[in-house]
């Protein structure tokens, strides 16, 4: 009892210690300093959205002040007339966006589909030359995308990838693949135990069926992650797609943006609601989904 006693004395005197006053003071200025940091980081989100609310004239004259943080009218009805104003002077505008979906959403299932199959087979299939393939994937993660565009195009139009009708299946093509992701993966999946795929071999599983109904139910994380990642990649992808598409109507939404800037006459109060539905998936995607982000570096054993 007395020992007992002595323990709970003992760890309340060691959590008294742990709150002292420097540390509450030294907690509050981290907070404070994050709270700042985090304003401004969000101060230019918040500006472009506030002024895809106003009028360009309005924009202006408020720019001096306080008030071009705020609408400019409380009327709501008036908030999106920049916005109608946006799809009434650009006739693609609406499909540029549906364009970026459907290749964001190609993009994601394929590169989910042949990257987790690649890293799965670094990961458990020995084969010869598969150390080799695994350095020189990590190797390759090094090299800027950049520098692979003029050679990617000049691949597309050797296989006749270029034509008008096969156009959009030559850019969609070069994304299926990454290293990053690959390597990501195996990494993944060298963390997981091998027993689960012993025992599915023994109750008469194939490589197939195993994959399928017991590895990828466990990576759900790494899945999220490698998914949120091409998203991203996919929806600000600028480019290659300015140099794959020259005709408005197959443009993804950031390659039509230059068309929206550099329009004459320009409206500063149209680009800030086309730049709004530029940043606004990326920032909801992000906010929701940061979770599996960390999840999924943290298992890959990518610190």
């Amino acid at each position: 009892m007395e020992n007992t006693l002595l323990t709970a004395e003992t760890a309340e005197k060691k959590r008294k210690k742990a709150i002292s006053p420097l540390h509450v003071v030294l907690k509050t200025l981290a907070v404070l300093f994050l709270a700042v940091l985090c304003v401004l980081f969000l101060f230019p989100v918040w500006w472009m959205v506030i002024s895809s609310f106003k009028t360009e004239d309005m924009i202006y004259a408020q720019m001096d002040s306080w008030q071009t943080f705020l609408p400019g009218t409380w009327n709501v009805a008036d908030w999106f007339v920049s916005y109608q104003k946006l799809f009434s002077s650009f006739e693609y505008f609406g499909q540029s966006i549906l364009n970026s979906i459907v290749y964001c959403s190609v993009t994601i299932a394929a590169v989910l589909l042949i990257n987790s199959f690649a890293g799965y087979a670094l990961a458990r299939l020995e084969f010869p030359g598969s150390r080799t393939l695994t350095t020189v994937i990590i190797l390759l993660i090094i090299v800027p995308v950049e520098t692979s565009i003029v050679p990617q195009y000049v691949i597309l139009s050797k296989l006749g990838l270029l034509s008008t009708d096969l156009r959009v299946v030559g850019y969609l093509l070069p994304g299926f693949v990454s290293a990053f992701y690959i390597f990501m993966f195996r990494q993944f999946y060298l963390g997981m135990p091998k027993e689960l795929e012993e025992a599915a071999e023994i109750d008469g599983a194939n490589k197939l069926v195993t994959y399928f109904a017991i590895i990828m139910p466990l990576a759900k994380a790494i899945f999220a992650t490698v998914a949120i990642f091409t998203f991203m990649g996919a929806w600000n992808e600028y480019v290659f797609a300015q140099l794959m598409f020259p005709n408005p109507k197959n443009q993804p939404l950031q390659v039509f943006l230059q068309l929206v800037n550099t329009y004459n006459p320009k409206d500063l109060a149209v680009v800030m609601a086309a730049l709004t539905f530029s940043t606004i998936p990326i920032a909801i995607v992000y906010i929701f989904c940061q979770r599996y982000i960390v999840e999924g570096v943290s298992f890959s054993g990518l610190k």
